[in-house]
């Protein structure tokens, strides 16, 4: 009896295999780079994927909506940025959707936090086996500024205590984009 159970189980986790092979492949197909892309991290949320990958030119994030045959990626970002932390995005009007996402060296750094005007969100920090860190954030929408004022969009790094380590935007004093006094 129990041989029965078994046969419709290792069928399941073949097709699945099968499956992520072919996912692979498809994502690879689509990669500026895909001889020297290493996939470091993808996941399925709703209906999109997103995958955080290196290749010749550096760090990048892939965006792919579920029904859609082709992926979007960001600009290329800094796989050891001399501050600690980098960022890219992509802000692209044909994509339902706006990608930031970078890399993180510095090992006080443990929130990410992406400001608009009227909202802000806490990016997804992943660590690799390896122990690098990397992390990501969508928003359906980037909000423009209002005419005349600056830009709203500020990308900020924490340490454990709330201290601001690593800052980009304008601020009060003008714009500012490195490691803070912290």
């Amino acid at each position: 009896m129990k041989k029965i159970y078994l046969i419709p189980i290792m069928l399941l986790f073949l097709s699945a295999c099968s499956n992520t092979s072919s996912n692979i492949e498809e994502i690879m197909e689509s990669f500026p780079h895909p001889e020297s892309t290493k996939i470091i991290y993808q996941e399925q949320i709703d209906d999109h994927q997103i995958v955080i990958y290196q290749d010749e030119t550096g760090f990048r994030v892939g965006y792919k909506k579920q029904d859609d045959k082709t992926w979007t990626h960001t600009s290329n970002g800094d796989i050891n940025p001399e501050d600690g932390f980098d960022w890219v995005m992509n802000n692209n009007p044909t994509v339902p959707i706006t990608l930031f996402g970078g890399t993180i060296t510095n090992e006080d750094i443990t929130t990410v936090l992406i400001k608009q005007k009227t909202m802000e969100k806490e990016a997804t920090i992943i660590e690799t086996d390896d122990g690098l860190r990397y992390w990501f954030v969508t928003f359906n929408t980037l909000e423009d500024s209002d005419p005349g004022e600056p830009d709203p969009l500020k990308i900020e790094a924490f340490d454990k205590n709330g201290n601001v380590l690593w800052k980009d935007g304008v601020y009060e004093d003008g714009y500012y984009s490195g490691v803070t006094a912290n």
